[in-house]
Order: C-alpha cells, then structure tokens, then sequence
C-alpha cells in the first residue's frame, strides 16, 4: 500500500505528522582525497601516509573551526554536518586555500581535496548519524568533485547566499553555474555550483592538486582563464563614476561586462565549446580598462596611448576621457587606500582559529558601508511601491541574510506575494506587502550590476518629481534594466525552488486526490489572498477523471499557482497538465513535484506546448506545484489550465465520450447539480485589483 505522508488533509499548507524523525535543515559536507595512488607510486607509502595524515589534521581544525560535526570517517572520506549551509562553504574554502598552499612548491603529484555540499532535511539516526536522499546527493556530489574543487547543490547555492570576504581573502563568494549532470543514483539531472572565490586577485595561484594528464591540460586551461576573466570582471563592476553615479558610458561597459560573465556561465551550463583563447580574448578591453583605471598615474605615455586607443574603440571615447580626468574609481581602490591589508596568517599551524575566509560583518570595517545600498531617497518617497520595495532592499542587502532565508519569510507573510501586481502592492496593507518586491529588485540588480543604485536619478532627470509621472518611469526603467520581458520567468523558478513546497505559495485552486474521492479545492471569493477555502468531494468514477480546467486571468508580471496533491492511495495515479492562452498552446507555467517529504521536490521545468505526463502520483512523488507566469510587462493575459487525474487502472477508468456527457448534463441539469459539478470542468475566473486583495 502507498500512503502519501500528507496524510488526508485537504490544504497542501496543513503540515504532516513526520513518520520519521527528520532533522530540520542540514547541510552536509563530503570530502575525500585526490591523487593518493599516484603520489604512492612516486614517494611510497610512508611518505604518503604522512602526507594524507597532515591533511586529516588541516580538515578537522577546519571543521572544529567553523561549527560542523563529523559525524563519520570511513578510509580517508569525511562525513560532516553544518548547522548553517555559508559555514560549511567558508570551511570548505579554508581548507582548500589551505591544502593549495601547502601544494603550491612540491613538484609531482600531489595528494589534493575533493569536496562536495548539499542542504535539505536529513533523516537523523539515534546514533547522530544522517540518512536519506539529502546525504546520498552530497555524496554523488563530492564523487563529481575534482582535485581542489567544492560543488554544492543548487539547494545550498540559495541557502547560502551571497557570501563577502575580506579583500585579502578575495572579496566575494561566487557559483559558477556547471549545469546539469547525470548522478548515479538519481533519475533526474542534478545542477551543480562549483564554489570560486578568485585567489588570483591575491597573486596567489590556483594549483591543481594532480598533475593533469594530457587530455585534461585544456579543461584546466579553460577553467583558469573563465577564473580570471570572471575575477576581472567583478572589478569592472565595482567601479564607480566620483561625480555622476548613472554615468552613462560606465553603465554601458558594465551591462557589457554582465552580459560576459552570464555568457560564460551559459555556455557552461550549455555544454558549448569555449577554449581558453576564446575567454582571454574576450578578456582584453575589460583588462585595458582596469589598467587605465587603476595604474592612471604610472603609465608611460606610450603605453597610455596604446591603452587609451584601444579602451576608446570598445567602449568610447567619454568613457576614456573620465579615466583621465581621475573620475572613476574602484570600491577595493578606497578601502585599501583607508586601512593597509593584514599579511596573511601563516600555514603551518593549522589547528589555530582560522584568519581564512570569514563571512563580511556589518559593521566591522568600511567595506561595508561601500557595499550597503544608499538608503531611501525621499523624492522617490512618493511612490509607495518603489519606497517600501526599495527600503527593504537597501535594509535586507548589508544585514548577511542569505537570499532563501529572506525569501523564506517574506512568502510566509505574504504566501500570495507574487500574484499581486508590483505597481498595486503599495496600496496594499500599507505598503507592507511591497516590501517583499525587494525580491525583485535584487534579481533586477544580479542582471544589472549597479542599476538599481542609480534608477530614481535617471527616472527624475526623465521625467521629474510629479509622483505618477515618476513611478511609470520608475516601473519602465525597472522592466528594462532588468530584461524583466525575459528573465521574469526565471525569477519565478528561483522563488519557488526556495518556497514550493514549504512554506508554500498561495493557490488559487487545487485537487487532493484520495483513494475514494477527490477534493476540489478553491476560493469562495475569487479575491488574490483569500484565507478562505472552499471544497467539493467528488466521488463519482467519471466526475473525478474528467478534465478540470482553471481559467485565470494574470496581470502584468505577476504569477498564480496550483496544485495537485494526494491524500491515502493504494493505487498510484497519472496527471497530465496542459496549459492555454487565447485558444493556443502555451509554455509559460513551471511545473514541479514534491517527492518524499516536504522538502524534497524536482527542478521546476516549463510545461511543453504539448502538455505533460507525470505518473506515479502516491507512489513515485506525492505532489505536483504548477506556477502559470505572465512575463509582460503591461498586459492583462488570461491562461486556462488544463489538469486530469487519471487511474492508470483501464477497469475504472471512464471513457473519453462519457466524460463529454458530463459537460452536457451539467449544461442541462438543476443549478443545484450545476453548482456541484461545475468546479469540474470550468473552476474560476479570478481578477486581480487592488481592492481585492485581502489585507
């Protein structure tokens, strides 16, 4: 018999009764040695010995040091537990900063670290011990881990957050998106991060731990050359005009900048070729610039000629001409000309408190008021979505929340967030529920470094003061800067691969499919935000296998969910989702499912124009979350959702013909029928106003 953990309740909100005594979140950390038989081979098995000896001792010191527990060794492998997914990444780059090091002047092979992350809810053993998919992931992951590398999921990627170092220890955290890869064990493809946090900016040199063989010399070419250009190009986006901070010939080469470093990731994530020639070519004018920037007053003249040429060409003759009237300048530039960098703490005693990677502290140096927000303008203070969204942007962005964390909170507030409207949010609970549009802003800020500083003076120098004039501007300049027509629809995967399927987003409707009935879930009102369920229990064989089909009217960048859950099944069922809009088949929902608990579910994926079949719901997964998106910008669309819970069992299950029946007795029958089986074919139009919005 399969039993969804859910129970029978009829709100996918309601929380189970854990069967299993899950852990809360976890992040578990796996390491294991590199190289160890080569290195053998050419010093012996003392020498070697010793070697993986003095790396057991640089990995507990570092695992003491930033708060894990090893929970088991086996051979030369750890198995660790992080309370806080940003300590076992900064662990994990101590150690490997560390084992680098000590590797940087021994000739041959060297004995190296592989390391792979993941977060979720474990399974806790009364022993300590951890069991559980959450820990079979972290394991597959650290086994795809290579000499010197940290992986981590894409769950501990948005736990973690943005993580910021001391300059001396490379100023910023970054993942490096690898795409998905095939993991023993695990149907689907996993995405993985690798964790790089650019030692080059230091002079240090990333060695590799092994000596690369032939066929992996290119590989290990082209991840350098992708280490530096991306350390580069964090630079270029650190600079800042002293006078005009929407210089526009600046914000030019900084979109330039950003569109390079989000080519990279592509075509990594992609699978494209991408040599090591092709990344450093591409390099070149961003280089020249730094130069130009930073050596200004050293430079011969020649060599400025030959630079100030060559910058001119590419990103214009404005831009040229600020670098030599000494009007831009780099956020490290001013720190380190207000406090001398610390030299660096020496290797040898590992077992001291480390003085390696810390995560930034507000409050604690100058660095972080150059990376705090300015806070509120006042004359955006007129238009209230702006002012709440900005003011808890600025507030959220130095505080060291990761991402998830803040994410988290503001959807358990407000779970129907992102189905209201970005310009009505600031009429709404008094400008409370805007606040959690920083969300947006952040991910408008991630495409468009910088932007989100400067918007309100250009939108002003557009337009003026005058408050309506304003915020269209405002909203405009927003949509554009942030490619908002297209990467919106990425925003919704990243909210819901945080949020889905805890704590949840508000739905308009749902199906909670039991062995003898299936309950029809919506909202008596038809008002976004509406506390209030309402249910119909369907326990007719045809009335439960007909076709539901919700029709919903979207606003403008806003998105509206649904979902099919089960309750007690002995016999797994099949749905199949179908999305359309003005009569054609249409792509812009995500889809997924929710597997064994409440907190492991698939990565979202699009529903194809052709709709798609999930199997196995009560067996294989116990939930499935749709998120129907609008991307535009300014109109109103209207989608309708196509959802059929099927029995796989042909001895009960309806056919085709009897289900068209349905639809013409309930045109024909009493409107008392007519208001029970309705909800089954055609559930709801919902409008989205500001008035209806519960407050």
């Amino acid at each position: 018999m399969s039993e969804n953990v859910q129970g029978e309740g009829s709100s996918p909100r309601a929380a189970p009764e854990a069967a299993v005594p899950f852990s809360g979140t976890i992040t578990i950390f796996f390491s294991d040695i590199r190289g160890f038989t080569d290195y053998t081979e050419e010093f012996g098995d003392e020498a070697a010995s010793r070697i993986v000896h003095e790396k057991d001792i640089i990995i507990r010191s570092q695992i003491e040091a930033y708060g894990g527990v090893v929970v088991k060794t086996q051979g030369d492998s750890f198995m660790v537990a992080f309370s806080a997914a940003r300590g076992a990444i900064l662990c994990a780059i101590a150690i490997q900063r560390i084992v680098g090091q000590a590797n940087h002047d021994q000739a041959g092979p060297r004995i190296a670290i592989g390391i792979g992350i993941n977060t979720g809810e474990p399974i806790r053993q009364e022993d300590g011990d951890y069991i559980g998919g959450t820990v079979n992931l972290a394991s597959r992951i650290c086994a795809a881990a290579g000499s010197g590398q940290i992986l981590v999921s894409e769950s501990t990627r948005y736990v973690a957050g943005r993580i910021e170092l001391r300059r001396s220890d490379g100023g910023v955290v970054e993942y490096v998106d690898l795409g998905l890869h095939e993991l023993k064990g695990f149907p689907e493809a996993k995405r993985l991060f690798e964790v790089s946090w650019h030692p080059a900016v230091l002079g240090e040199q990333r060695v590799s731990a092994e000596a690369p063989s032939a066929g992996e010399e290119g590989q290990q070419a082209l991840k350098a050359a992708v280490q530096k250009a991306n350390s580069v190009l964090t630079r270029v986006l650190s600079v800042v005009h002293l006078d005009d901070p929407a210089f526009p010939a600046l914000l030019e080469c900084q979109a330039k900048a950003t569109e390079l470093r989000l080519a990279f990731t592509r075509a990594g994530a992609d699978r494209r070729r991408l040599t090591e020639k092709e990344v450093l070519d591409h390099l070149v004018p961003f280089e020249n610039l730094m130069i130009l920037t930073v050596e200004r007053d050293t430079l011969t003249d020649e060599r400025w000629a030959q630079l100030d040429g060559a910058v001119a060409r590419v990103f214009g003759r404005q831009l040229v001409n600020a670098i030599a009237r000494g009007r831009l300048s780099t956020t490290t530039a001013v720190v380190a000309s207000e406090k001398p960098t610390p030299a660096p703490a020496p290797v040898e005693a590992p077992r001291e408190q480390p003085k390696e990677p810390e995560p930034f502290q507000g409050g604690r140096s100058s660095v972080s008021v150059s990376l705090a927000p300015p806070p509120l303008d006042e004359r955006g203070a007129g238009v209230a979505w702006w002012a709440a969204a900005y003011a808890a942007w600025s507030q959220w962005k130095p505080s060291g929340l990761a991402w998830a964390h803040a994410l988290r909170e503001e959807v358990r507030r407000y779970p129907f967030l992102l189905s209201v409207p970005l310009r009505a949010s600031g009429d709404l609970d008094d400008g409370r529920l805007a606040g959690g549009y920083f969300l947006l802003l952040e991910h408008v800020e991630n495409q468009s470094p910088g932007f989100i500083r400067t918007i309100l003076d250009r939108a002003i120098g557009e337009v003026g003061m005058e408050s309506r004039s304003l915020g269209s501007k405002l909203y405009q300049l927003l949509v554009d800067g942030g490619r908002l027509r297209d990467t919106y629809p990425a925003f919704v995967r990243d909210v819901i691969q945080v949020a889905v399927p805890t704590p949840g987003m508000w739905a308009d409707a749902g199906l909670v499919e039991r062995e003898d009935a299936t309950v029809l879930m919506s909202r008596p009102h038809g008002v976004v935000g509406d506390p209030q369920e309402e249910s119909v229990q369907l326990t007719e064989p045809h009335d439960r296998s007909a076709e539901r089909r919700f029709l919903v009217t979207t606003q403008p960048l806003t998105t509206r969910f649904f979902y099919v859950t089960s309750g007690k099944l002995n016999t797994a069922r099949d749905v199949e989702l179908r999305l359309r809009s003005e009569g054609r088949p249409s792509d812009r929902a995500w889809y997924l499912t929710v597997r064994d608990s409440l907190s492991v579910r698939s990565d979202p994926k699009l529903v194809p124009l052709s709709g798609v079949p999930l199997p196995g719901l009560g067996r294989h997964h116990f939930g499935v979350w749709v998120a129907v998106f609008n991307p535009d910008p300014e109109d109103v669309v209207t989608y309708e959702l196509s959802v059929s819970v099927i029995d796989p069992n042909p001895s009960r299950r309806p056919s085709r013909l009897w289900s068209t029946e349905i639809a013409s007795t309930c045109r024909k029958s009493s409107s008392r029928v007519r208001r029970r089986i309705r909800p089954v074919l055609t559930i709801t139009r919902l409008l989205v106003t500001p008035s209806s919005v519960v407050r």
